[in-house]
């Protein structure tokens, strides 16, 4: 059984189901967790694993480093591209990651949601 951290004990929690394989070891289906604050981004969040959202609605499990335009981030994946320059409504620090495979059950409940396809 693994041990969540004090912090997700005291506060708050939002689990973000992480999809694809950009992240190199953290895997689809992983659990994501911030304590659902959803702050503009600043200098506090530089080279730290982050939550965020773009203006465009997307959102995205990235490390965050400052971008090139005033007022733009870059989102930077494992193994994937970067997103260079990008206008980010908010982003959250990753306070804790769970491994976890999604279940054939899982994904049924979430089709008949209508959350995925």
């Amino acid at each position: 059984m693994m041990m969540r951290p004090a912090s997700l004990e005291d506060q708050p929690a939002v689990a973000y189901s992480v999809r694809g394989y950009s992240m190199g070891a953290i895997r689809d289906g992983w659990w994501a967790f911030t304590h659902g604050l959803k702050r503009k981004p600043n200098d506090d969040l530089i080279d730290e694993l982050c939550i965020a959202q773009t203006k465009a609605g997307e959102i995205f499990l990235r490390f965050l480093r400052k971008g090139r335009k005033p007022g733009t981030w870059d989102l930077v994946s494992v193994t994937g591209d970067p997103l260079l320059d990008q206008e980010i409504e908010w982003a959250e620090r990753v306070v804790w990651l769970e491994p976890h495979r999604v279940t054939h059950t899982e994904l049924d409940e979430l089709q008949e949601l209508g959350t995925v396809e």
